[in-house]
């Protein structure tokens, strides 16, 4: 008896220390799931948070956007972030996300340049009990546009018809993109929604791409290299340097590796988002630039311009329509010599050959009336075993941007052969219909004259601007303000063949070409060149590292995120 109640009371022991030991299981077991749950929440409020700051950010972009478009383009706009009584309504607050809430505001706000804001925002999001802060700084600013890295970008429909065109280098449109008689893209295509041109961004007909092999062959030397740049030493692909394959002597294995050449594939994108075209409204962001940077343009050591060219213009008498126009003619004995970037307030009219770097603003049209090209330009060689070296030495070398508020107009415009192949595709249906800006009204772009329905062009340039040349004679959107006889008596080609610029500008890029080549970027809105034989198109890939430097037209960039702190 005395053994089983000894017996009984181990047994009874046993089950208190399993009661107890349970009891402790069990509510080290709830304090961990509720660690887990507190971890949970804390983590869930942190990417909150972080999704607030994406969320502002790109609010804050869309509506600064429309004021900025608002303003054609001006940096003045950008004092819109500085009163933070613009963002009421705008940023995030107390929104519902993944099963919390979060709230955003702007601390504070820094003027870094005229273009430029640092946005400080802090965001606060709450799960459960957890509360997470996130503190980023997005940056709001423009630079040189991403059109600009493309060797062709069109902001209507694009169309490549055609086996003798060539592109080295990214197309783009910011429409549909058809091609035809298999052209020739090195580089990829992209095309783009866009509900003003009833575009749904397709990519049709059938285009070709070279090889690597094909394009060493084949690419001009102002074509970017090839990625890779040379044939790799790795003959064997092991990932070994063997013997006999350091051929350079460096003792490394070399690959040869270029991230900004041509890689051999044209992939293409279709359905893309429309990207923004800088628009050239009020040139006085261009002239303060030129005046603190002291561009200019001399020829013989004789300075023509000084910042900004608001003469007389080539008649020598003021008060004519030719007023702040300029023609410039370069030789390689006596070259055309820019030093940053300069703006002309009316027709820019040019040919020869061109030294130094920089880019000319006109405040009409640009006129390209002979072959322009450089007395020491960019070549990239293929294959090039040192495209380190060979950027170093083509960053010195000739650089000119063309930037025209009204057109770009290449060739002899008065000859009956330039007007036969070029004005049919001057007016719709070729072009389109579009909304300009108030700058653009004094230049005729306001087909009706009527301010209260908008700054709306029928996209006909081959009808009256509503100016007139000197002479009197009325003008047309694709003429300069220059008598006709003067365009003849300057040497004007009608098959030009050669252009080394990159060419930008409002409206429309027209010409009567020859076999030709530009070396450099075609942007605008329209394009109506007629070629005989061939066109290609080099891209300098100088511009999508440097175009800040060369001083190209500014586009909106993308807002970004500099840095971040969390709580």
């Amino acid at each position: 008896m005395n053994r089983k109640g000894f017996v009984l009371i181990i047994v009874m022991a046993f089950v208190v220390i399993l009661i107890t030991s349970a009891a402790g299981f069990i509510k080290l077991s709830n304090n961990e799931i509720r660690a887990t749950m507190h971890q949970g929440d804390s983590m869930k409020a942190f990417y909150i948070a972080e999704g607030g700051i994406d969320k502002a950010k790109q609010v804050l972009y869309n509506s600064f956007r429309d004021v900025f478009i608002a303003s054609g383009w001006t940096t003045s706009s950008f004092t819109w972030f500085d009163n933070t009584n613009n963002y009421t309504g705008l940023l995030p607050t107390n929104e519902l996300l993944g099963g919390g809430r979060y709230t955003v505001t702007v601390p504070s706000v820094t003027t870094l340049d005229a273009g430029k804001r640092d946005v400080e925002m802090l965001s606060t999001a709450t799960v459960g009990n957890e509360t997470r802060k996130v503190r980023g700084t997005v940056r709001y600013e423009l630079s040189a546009s991403g059109v600009f890295d493309y060797a062709y970008f069109i902001n209507n429909f694009g169309w490549f018809y055609g086996a003798g065109i060539t592109a080295h280098g990214h197309t783009r449109s910011n429409g549909n993109f058809a091609f035809s008689g298999n052209p020739t893209v090195n580089g990829d295509i992209y095309a783009a929604i866009n509900t003003a041109l009833a575009a749904a961004g397709t990519i049709t007909g059938s285009s070709r791409n070279d090889t690597i092999s094909q394009y060493r062959t084949q690419a001009p030397a102002q074509a970017r290299p090839s990625n890779p740049a040379a044939t790799s030493e790795d003959s064997n692909s092991n990932g070994l340097l063997d013997p006999g394959e350091d051929t350079n002597t460096n003792g490394q294995l070399d690959t040869y590796a270029y991230e900004p050449g041509y890689n051999g594939t044209s992939s293409r994108y279709p359905s893309q988002q429309i990207l923004d075209m800088p628009y050239l409204g009020d040139l006085q962001d261009y002239r303060n630039i030129a005046i603190a940077e002291n561009g200019q343009i001399t020829q013989g050591g004789v300075t023509l311009v000084n910042n900004v060219y608001s003469g007389a213009g080539p008649d020598n008498v003021t008060g004519t329509p030719d007023d702040g126009s300029i023609v410039l003619i370069g030789t390689v004995s006596n070259p055309i010599v820019i030093s940053g970037p300069v703006v002309v307030n009316g027709d820019l009219l040019i040919k020869g050959t061109v030294q130094g770097q920089g880019t000319i603003y006109a405040g009409r049209n640009v006129h390209v009336l002979d072959n322009l090209t450089y007395a020491n330009g960019p070549t990239w060689p293929k294959p090039d075993t040192n495209p380190a070296q060979t950027d170093t030495a083509n960053n010195s070398r000739d650089f000119l941007g063309l930037a025209a508020k009204g057109n770009v107009v290449i060739g002899n415009y008065t000859n009956t052969g330039w007007q036969s192949n070029c004005l049919s595709y001057l007016r719709p249906p070729f072009t389109q219909a579009y909304t300009t800006d108030a700058t653009d009204a004094p230049l005729g772009y306001d087909s009706d004259n009527y301010s209260g329905n908008g700054y709306l062009f029928n996209g006909n340039y081959t009808v009256s601007d509503g100016g007139t040349k000197v002479g009197g004679a009325s003008r047309k959107y694709y003429e300069s303000s220059l008598a006709d006889s003067t365009i003849t008596s300057i040497g004007a080609s009608v098959n030009v063949q050669n252009v080394n610029a990159v060419i930008y500008t409002n409206h429309v890029t027209t010409g009567k070409l020859g076999a030709f080549s530009v070396n450099g970027a075609m942007v605008s809105r329209d394009e109506a060149m007629v070629y005989s034989g061939s066109i290609k198109m080099n891209y300098d890939i100088r511009v999508r590292s440097r175009g800040d430097d060369f001083h190209l037209p500014r586009g909106l960039e993308p807002p970004r995120v500099i840095r971040w702190s969390q709580n």
